[in-house]
């Protein structure tokens, strides 16, 4: 049996999973939300892909991925909500580096990706 995800082990899971960020995860408090967390990814994400270093942004994807199919539903819903929308956001820009990201997105964030696009749509 897989082992779920928690908001416990959210933290953790990111630092280890993301060496780049690891001060960065590591200074929110302990009882940071989920949310917080989420936006703390995000911003890591989009401060590696401006600095070129695709290498840490697959970690930032992989890791999102992990939670959006693995985590609690409360986490996966803000995957879908938080992370999903500000990875769009990086993909809408249309330049070099939103190619190199839509190229590196797993599986599971690239399909929630296509059907919140499509959802979207008139």
């Amino acid at each position: 049996m897989e082992t779920i995800i928690d908001q416990s082990c959210l933290r953790s899971l990111l630092i280890e999973q993301i060496p780049e960020a690891r001060n960065e995860f590591g200074a929110l408090p302990g009882e940071a939300s989920v949310y917080t967390t989420l936006h703390k990814l995000c911003e890591v994400t989009s401060v590696l892909a401006h600095q070129n270093r695709f290498k840490a942004v697959k970690h930032c994807l992989l890791a999102a991925e992990e939670l959006l199919t693995h985590a609690e539903p409360k986490i996966s819903n803000a995957v879908c909500t938080i992370y999903v929308y500000y990875i769009s956001l990086l993909l809408d820009k249309r330049d070099s580096r939103a190619e190199v990201i839509h190229y590196m997105l797993p599986l599971a964030l690239r399909t929630e990706y296509r059907r919140q696009l499509t959802t979207s749509l008139p």
